[in-house]
Protein backbone atom coordinates (compact mmCIF):
# COMPACT_ATOMS: atom_id res chain seq x y z
CA UNK A 1 0.00 0.00 0.00
CA UNK A 2 1.27 3.49 -0.80
CA UNK A 3 2.88 5.17 2.23
CA UNK A 4 0.70 8.26 1.78
CA UNK A 5 -2.47 6.13 2.00
CA UNK A 6 -1.20 4.41 5.14
CA UNK A 7 -0.57 7.76 6.85
CA UNK A 8 -4.02 8.97 5.80
CA UNK A 9 -5.69 5.87 7.25
CA UNK A 10 -3.78 6.22 10.54
CA UNK A 11 -4.75 9.88 10.85
CA UNK A 12 -8.41 9.12 10.14
CA UNK A 13 -8.40 6.24 12.65
CA UNK A 14 -6.88 8.45 15.35
CA UNK A 15 -9.41 11.18 14.59
CA UNK A 16 -12.27 8.66 14.85
CA UNK A 17 -11.22 7.48 18.35
CA UNK A 18 -10.62 11.01 19.58
CA UNK A 19 -14.03 12.06 18.31
CA UNK A 20 -15.72 9.04 19.93
CA UNK A 21 -13.99 9.86 23.24
CA UNK A 22 -15.19 13.44 23.09
CA UNK A 23 -18.74 12.38 22.31
CA UNK A 24 -18.83 10.11 25.37
CA UNK A 25 -17.94 13.11 27.50
CA UNK A 26 -17.65 11.20 30.80
CA UNK A 27 -14.49 9.23 29.99
CA UNK A 28 -11.68 10.39 32.31
CA UNK A 29 -9.06 8.58 34.29
CA UNK A 30 -10.59 9.22 37.70
CA UNK A 31 -9.19 10.19 41.10
CA UNK A 32 -7.52 7.62 43.35
CA UNK A 33 -8.04 8.06 47.09
CA UNK A 34 -6.57 5.26 49.19
CA UNK A 35 -7.95 1.92 48.00
CA UNK A 36 -10.61 3.30 45.67
CA UNK A 37 -10.71 5.29 42.43
CA UNK A 38 -13.53 7.80 42.07
CA UNK A 39 -15.17 8.36 38.69
CA UNK A 40 -13.64 11.12 36.60
CA UNK A 41 -16.67 13.35 37.02
CA UNK A 42 -16.50 13.13 40.83
CA UNK A 43 -15.61 16.41 42.55
CA UNK A 44 -14.25 15.99 46.08
CA UNK A 45 -14.94 19.04 48.20
CA UNK A 46 -12.64 19.77 51.13
CA UNK A 47 -12.89 21.94 54.21
CA UNK A 48 -12.36 25.18 52.29
CA UNK A 49 -15.37 24.54 50.06
CA UNK A 50 -17.50 23.15 52.90
CA UNK A 51 -17.06 26.42 54.81
CA UNK A 52 -18.83 28.17 51.94
CA UNK A 53 -22.07 26.16 52.29
CA UNK A 54 -25.02 28.44 52.96
CA UNK A 55 -27.88 25.93 52.81
CA UNK A 56 -28.50 22.24 52.09
CA UNK A 57 -31.91 20.75 51.19
CA UNK A 58 -32.99 17.44 49.69
CA UNK A 59 -32.47 18.73 46.16
CA UNK A 60 -30.32 21.83 46.40
CA UNK A 61 -26.99 23.07 47.77
CA UNK A 62 -26.17 26.77 47.97
CA UNK A 63 -22.61 28.07 48.36
CA UNK A 64 -21.84 31.70 49.20
CA UNK A 65 -19.33 31.96 46.36
CA UNK A 66 -17.63 29.93 43.64
CA UNK A 67 -14.08 29.24 44.76
CA UNK A 68 -11.57 26.38 44.82
CA UNK A 69 -12.92 23.04 43.56
CA UNK A 70 -16.35 24.64 43.12
CA UNK A 71 -15.01 26.20 39.90
CA UNK A 72 -14.71 22.71 38.40
CA UNK A 73 -18.36 21.72 38.87
CA UNK A 74 -20.41 21.04 35.75
CA UNK A 75 -23.88 19.66 35.10
CA UNK A 76 -22.31 16.18 34.86
CA UNK A 77 -20.46 16.30 38.18
CA UNK A 78 -20.93 14.05 41.21
CA UNK A 79 -20.20 15.84 44.49
CA UNK A 80 -18.39 13.97 47.27
CA UNK A 81 -18.58 16.07 50.41
CA UNK A 82 -17.08 15.56 53.85
CA UNK A 83 -18.39 16.40 57.32
CA UNK A 84 -19.24 19.98 58.23
CA UNK A 85 -21.82 21.86 60.27
CA UNK A 86 -24.21 21.75 57.29
CA UNK A 87 -23.29 18.19 56.27
CA UNK A 88 -23.03 16.15 59.51
CA UNK A 89 -23.25 12.86 57.57
CA UNK A 90 -21.21 14.03 54.60
CA UNK A 91 -23.03 14.20 51.27
CA UNK A 92 -23.04 12.35 47.95
CA UNK A 93 -25.06 14.10 45.23
CA UNK A 94 -25.33 14.30 41.44
CA UNK A 95 -25.44 17.78 39.91
CA UNK A 96 -28.45 18.47 37.70
CA UNK A 97 -27.82 22.13 37.04
CA UNK A 98 -26.03 25.11 38.52
CA UNK A 99 -26.50 28.86 38.38
CA UNK A 100 -25.29 31.96 40.14
CA UNK A 101 -27.60 34.20 42.12
CA UNK A 102 -25.63 37.30 43.01
CA UNK A 103 -22.51 35.86 44.64
CA UNK A 104 -24.30 32.61 45.57
CA UNK A 105 -23.69 29.39 43.63
CA UNK A 106 -26.98 27.44 43.53
CA UNK A 107 -26.67 23.75 42.60
CA UNK A 108 -29.69 21.57 41.87
CA UNK A 109 -28.96 17.96 42.88
CA UNK A 110 -30.36 14.42 43.07
CA UNK A 111 -29.23 11.31 44.94
CA UNK A 112 -26.57 9.16 43.34
CA UNK A 113 -25.58 5.53 43.78
CA UNK A 114 -22.22 4.42 45.14
CA UNK A 115 -21.19 2.59 41.96
CA UNK A 116 -21.76 5.73 39.90
CA UNK A 117 -19.38 7.72 42.09
CA UNK A 118 -16.67 5.03 42.35
CA UNK A 119 -14.98 3.50 39.31
CA UNK A 120 -13.09 0.72 41.04
CA UNK A 121 -11.51 -0.38 44.28
CA UNK A 122 -12.29 -2.04 47.61
CA UNK A 123 -14.14 -0.39 50.47
CA UNK A 124 -13.34 -1.84 53.90
CA UNK A 125 -15.34 -0.79 56.95
CA UNK A 126 -14.07 -2.74 59.95
CA UNK A 127 -15.14 -1.34 63.28
CA UNK A 128 -16.08 -2.32 66.81
CA UNK A 129 -18.52 0.34 67.97
CA UNK A 130 -17.50 1.51 71.43
CA UNK A 131 -19.39 3.59 73.97
CA UNK A 132 -16.65 6.25 74.03
CA UNK A 133 -17.27 7.11 70.36
CA UNK A 134 -21.01 7.75 70.78
CA UNK A 135 -22.90 10.74 72.04
CA UNK A 136 -26.49 10.67 73.20
CA UNK A 137 -29.19 12.23 71.02
CA UNK A 138 -32.15 11.65 73.33
CA UNK A 139 -33.45 9.59 76.24
CA UNK A 140 -36.71 9.35 78.11
CA UNK A 141 -37.62 9.54 81.78
CA UNK A 142 -36.58 6.46 83.71
CA UNK A 143 -33.39 5.93 81.65
CA UNK A 144 -29.85 6.48 82.91
CA UNK A 145 -26.95 6.26 80.49
CA UNK A 146 -23.86 4.62 81.95
CA UNK A 147 -21.73 1.52 81.51
CA UNK A 148 -22.85 -1.83 82.89
CA UNK A 149 -19.37 -2.66 84.16
CA UNK A 150 -15.75 -2.04 83.26
CA UNK A 151 -15.46 -5.22 81.17
CA UNK A 152 -18.27 -4.14 78.80
CA UNK A 153 -17.09 -1.44 76.40
CA UNK A 154 -20.24 -1.13 74.26
CA UNK A 155 -23.25 1.12 74.68
CA UNK A 156 -25.22 0.58 77.86
CA UNK A 157 -28.12 2.10 79.76
CA UNK A 158 -29.99 1.35 82.95
CA UNK A 159 -33.72 1.59 83.58
CA UNK A 160 -35.22 2.77 86.85
CA UNK A 161 -38.98 2.20 86.81
CA UNK A 162 -39.28 2.99 83.10
CA UNK A 163 -43.05 3.18 82.68
CA UNK A 164 -44.51 1.01 79.92
CA UNK A 165 -48.17 0.98 81.07
CA UNK A 166 -50.40 3.46 82.92
CA UNK A 167 -54.18 3.56 82.65
CA UNK A 168 -54.67 5.93 85.56
CA UNK A 169 -55.27 3.15 88.10
CA UNK A 170 -52.59 0.54 87.31
CA UNK A 171 -48.99 0.91 86.21
CA UNK A 172 -46.22 -1.34 84.96
CA UNK A 173 -42.53 -0.48 84.78
CA UNK A 174 -39.15 -1.89 83.77
CA UNK A 175 -35.90 -1.98 85.71
CA UNK A 176 -32.52 -3.35 84.76
CA UNK A 177 -29.88 -2.76 82.09
CA UNK A 178 -29.49 -3.09 78.31
CA UNK A 179 -26.13 -3.23 76.55
CA UNK A 180 -24.90 -3.70 72.99
CA UNK A 181 -21.38 -3.99 71.58
CA UNK A 182 -21.58 -4.39 67.77
CA UNK A 183 -18.70 -5.38 65.47
CA UNK A 184 -19.17 -4.62 61.77
CA UNK A 185 -16.85 -5.98 59.05
CA UNK A 186 -18.07 -4.74 55.64
CA UNK A 187 -16.17 -5.19 52.36
CA UNK A 188 -17.43 -3.91 48.99
CA UNK A 189 -15.54 -4.57 45.73
CA UNK A 190 -16.26 -2.36 42.71
CA UNK A 191 -14.98 -2.82 39.14
CA UNK A 192 -15.83 -0.68 36.11
CA UNK A 193 -18.51 1.24 38.06
CA UNK A 194 -20.25 -1.98 39.08
CA UNK A 195 -20.49 -3.65 42.48
CA UNK A 196 -19.02 -7.13 42.09
CA UNK A 197 -18.80 -8.47 45.63
CA UNK A 198 -20.07 -7.65 49.11
CA UNK A 199 -19.16 -9.46 52.32
CA UNK A 200 -20.66 -8.46 55.67
CA UNK A 201 -19.81 -10.13 58.97
CA UNK A 202 -21.83 -8.74 61.88
CA UNK A 203 -21.26 -9.74 65.50
CA UNK A 204 -23.59 -8.54 68.25
CA UNK A 205 -22.59 -8.87 71.88
CA UNK A 206 -25.80 -8.19 73.82
CA UNK A 207 -26.91 -7.90 77.42
CA UNK A 208 -30.62 -7.75 78.22
CA UNK A 209 -31.36 -7.63 81.94
CA UNK A 210 -35.00 -6.67 82.31
CA UNK A 211 -37.30 -6.89 85.33
CA UNK A 212 -41.02 -6.12 85.04
CA UNK A 213 -43.31 -5.17 87.89
CA UNK A 214 -46.97 -4.13 87.90
CA UNK A 215 -49.48 -3.33 90.62
CA UNK A 216 -52.37 -5.02 88.81
CA UNK A 217 -53.59 -6.67 85.63
CA UNK A 218 -52.75 -4.98 82.32
CA UNK A 219 -52.73 -5.73 78.62
CA UNK A 220 -51.88 -4.24 75.23
CA UNK A 221 -48.73 -3.55 73.26
CA UNK A 222 -46.16 -0.78 73.58
CA UNK A 223 -42.74 -0.19 72.06
CA UNK A 224 -40.55 2.58 73.45
CA UNK A 225 -37.33 4.13 72.15
CA UNK A 226 -35.55 4.42 75.48
CA UNK A 227 -32.52 6.27 74.12
CA UNK A 228 -30.83 7.27 70.84
CA UNK A 229 -27.09 7.53 70.18
CA UNK A 230 -24.97 8.77 67.27
CA UNK A 231 -21.39 7.69 66.56
CA UNK A 232 -18.67 10.10 65.49
CA UNK A 233 -18.17 10.04 61.69
CA UNK A 234 -15.90 7.29 60.34
CA UNK A 235 -14.12 8.47 57.19
CA UNK A 236 -12.62 5.85 54.87
CA UNK A 237 -11.04 7.09 51.61
CA UNK A 238 -13.36 10.15 51.66
CA UNK A 239 -16.44 7.96 52.27
CA UNK A 240 -18.37 9.05 55.37
CA UNK A 241 -19.98 6.37 57.57
CA UNK A 242 -22.06 7.35 60.62
CA UNK A 243 -23.53 4.58 62.83
CA UNK A 244 -26.63 5.34 64.90
CA UNK A 245 -28.22 3.17 67.59
CA UNK A 246 -31.66 3.22 69.20
CA UNK A 247 -32.31 1.15 72.33
CA UNK A 248 -35.85 -0.22 72.22
CA UNK A 249 -37.94 -1.91 74.89
CA UNK A 250 -41.59 -2.78 75.44
CA UNK A 251 -44.22 -5.43 76.04
CA UNK A 252 -46.92 -7.30 74.15
CA UNK A 253 -49.73 -9.36 75.65
CA UNK A 254 -51.80 -9.60 78.79
CA UNK A 255 -51.53 -10.63 82.44
CA UNK A 256 -54.60 -11.04 84.65
CA UNK A 257 -52.97 -10.10 87.96
CA UNK A 258 -50.15 -8.05 89.34
CA UNK A 259 -46.79 -9.49 88.36
CA UNK A 260 -43.07 -9.29 89.02
CA UNK A 261 -40.47 -11.10 86.96
CA UNK A 262 -36.93 -10.64 85.75
CA UNK A 263 -34.54 -12.26 83.28
CA UNK A 264 -30.94 -11.61 82.25
CA UNK A 265 -29.70 -12.81 78.85
CA UNK A 266 -26.11 -12.49 77.61
CA UNK A 267 -25.99 -13.27 73.89
CA UNK A 268 -23.46 -13.27 71.08
CA UNK A 269 -24.91 -13.46 67.57
CA UNK A 270 -22.79 -13.61 64.41
CA UNK A 271 -24.17 -13.36 60.87
CA UNK A 272 -22.38 -13.63 57.51
CA UNK A 273 -23.87 -12.27 54.27
CA UNK A 274 -22.29 -12.40 50.78
CA UNK A 275 -23.11 -10.88 47.41
CA UNK A 276 -21.55 -12.06 44.14
CA UNK A 277 -22.62 -12.86 40.58
CA UNK A 278 -25.69 -10.67 41.22
CA UNK A 279 -26.94 -13.00 43.97
CA UNK A 280 -27.13 -12.85 47.77
CA UNK A 281 -26.27 -15.73 50.08
CA UNK A 282 -26.00 -16.16 53.84
CA UNK A 283 -24.43 -18.52 56.33
CA UNK A 284 -26.48 -19.99 59.18
CA UNK A 285 -26.45 -17.79 62.27
CA UNK A 286 -24.01 -18.71 65.00
CA UNK A 287 -24.97 -17.76 68.54
CA UNK A 288 -24.31 -18.48 72.16
CA UNK A 289 -26.23 -17.43 75.23
CA UNK A 290 -26.23 -17.60 79.00
CA UNK A 291 -29.15 -16.62 81.23
CA UNK A 292 -30.46 -16.22 84.72
CA UNK A 293 -33.88 -15.31 86.13
CA UNK A 294 -35.77 -14.60 89.31
CA UNK A 295 -38.84 -16.70 90.04
CA UNK A 296 -41.93 -14.89 88.68
CA UNK A 297 -44.61 -13.83 91.13
CA UNK A 298 -48.20 -13.79 89.78
CA UNK A 299 -51.56 -15.32 90.71
CA UNK A 300 -53.51 -15.50 87.45
CA UNK A 301 -53.25 -16.21 83.72
CA UNK A 302 -50.57 -14.60 81.56
CA UNK A 303 -49.55 -14.44 77.90
CA UNK A 304 -46.95 -11.71 78.17
CA UNK A 305 -43.79 -10.94 76.18
CA UNK A 306 -41.20 -8.41 77.40
CA UNK A 307 -38.47 -7.36 74.97
CA UNK A 308 -35.45 -5.09 74.68
CA UNK A 309 -32.50 -4.47 72.40
CA UNK A 310 -30.89 -2.29 69.74
CA UNK A 311 -31.75 -1.03 66.29
CA UNK A 312 -28.43 -0.24 64.59
CA UNK A 313 -28.33 1.94 61.48
CA UNK A 314 -25.06 2.19 59.53
CA UNK A 315 -25.36 5.27 57.31
CA UNK A 316 -23.18 6.04 54.28
CA UNK A 317 -23.42 9.75 53.43
CA UNK A 318 -26.58 9.80 55.53
CA UNK A 319 -28.28 6.98 53.60
CA UNK A 320 -28.85 3.64 55.42
CA UNK A 321 -26.61 0.88 54.08
CA UNK A 322 -27.21 -1.67 56.88
CA UNK A 323 -30.03 -1.76 59.45
CA UNK A 324 -29.94 -4.33 62.26
CA UNK A 325 -32.73 -4.91 64.75
CA UNK A 326 -32.09 -7.52 67.43
CA UNK A 327 -34.45 -7.65 70.40
CA UNK A 328 -34.03 -10.20 73.14
CA UNK A 329 -37.27 -11.26 74.79
CA UNK A 330 -38.69 -13.34 77.55
CA UNK A 331 -42.23 -14.73 77.65
CA UNK A 332 -44.23 -15.48 80.76
CA UNK A 333 -47.01 -17.97 80.06
CA UNK A 334 -49.37 -18.92 82.87
CA UNK A 335 -52.66 -20.81 83.17
CA UNK A 336 -54.31 -21.29 86.58
CA UNK A 337 -55.63 -24.78 85.83
CA UNK A 338 -52.44 -26.10 84.22
CA UNK A 339 -49.43 -27.86 85.67
CA UNK A 340 -46.97 -26.26 85.62
CA UNK A 341 -48.86 -23.05 86.42
CA UNK A 342 -46.29 -20.79 84.76
CA UNK A 343 -43.54 -21.30 82.18
CA UNK A 344 -40.71 -18.90 81.27
CA UNK A 345 -39.12 -18.69 77.80
CA UNK A 346 -36.25 -16.64 76.32
CA UNK A 347 -35.37 -15.89 72.68
CA UNK A 348 -34.37 -13.27 70.14
CA UNK A 349 -36.23 -11.57 67.30
CA UNK A 350 -34.87 -9.34 64.59
CA UNK A 351 -33.58 -8.73 61.08
CA UNK A 352 -30.32 -7.75 59.42
CA UNK A 353 -31.18 -5.68 56.34
CA UNK A 354 -28.73 -4.65 53.61
CA UNK A 355 -30.24 -1.65 51.84
CA UNK A 356 -30.08 -1.62 48.05
CA UNK A 357 -30.68 2.11 47.45
CA UNK A 358 -27.21 3.58 47.91
CA UNK A 359 -25.53 0.43 46.56
CA UNK A 360 -27.41 0.63 43.27
CA UNK A 361 -29.00 -2.80 43.78
CA UNK A 362 -32.61 -3.42 42.84
CA UNK A 363 -33.76 -4.87 46.17
CA UNK A 364 -32.87 -4.97 49.84
CA UNK A 365 -31.59 -8.22 51.30
CA UNK A 366 -33.12 -9.25 54.63
CA UNK A 367 -31.61 -11.86 56.92
CA UNK A 368 -33.69 -13.30 59.76
CA UNK A 369 -32.05 -12.93 63.18
CA UNK A 370 -34.72 -14.86 65.08
CA UNK A 371 -33.55 -17.44 67.61
CA UNK A 372 -36.12 -19.99 68.65
CA UNK A 373 -37.64 -19.55 72.10
CA UNK A 374 -36.15 -21.76 74.80
CA UNK A 375 -37.96 -22.73 78.02
CA UNK A 376 -35.69 -21.83 80.94
CA UNK A 377 -37.96 -22.46 83.91
CA UNK A 378 -41.43 -23.31 85.20
CA UNK A 379 -43.36 -23.42 88.48
CA UNK A 380 -42.70 -27.15 88.94
CA UNK A 381 -38.95 -26.62 89.15
CA UNK A 382 -37.46 -26.91 92.59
Amino acid sequence: MHRKNIVTICVLTLFFFLQAGCERGEFTWGKKIGDITYSGNAILLGSDELKLIKEVTDNEIIFTKKEGALKNITSKSILVMGVSEKTPYGLLRRVNSLETNGTDLVISTTDVQLDEAIKEGTIKFQKKLLEKDFKIKSKIEGVLVKGLNKSFDGLALTMENLEVFNDGTKTAGLNGAIGISPEIDLTIEIQFNEIKKINIVTTLNKIDEVALSSDGAFSGQKEIVAAEFIHSPIIIDSLVFVPEIEIICGFDGTVSSGVSSGVRQDRTITSVIDYGNSKWSEDPLTHSESFDFIKPVLTDNSQLKIYSGPEINIRLFGIPIQVIKATGFYSLEAEKTASPFWRLFIGNDGQNTIKGEVLGLREDFIQNLSIEALEVGNSNDN
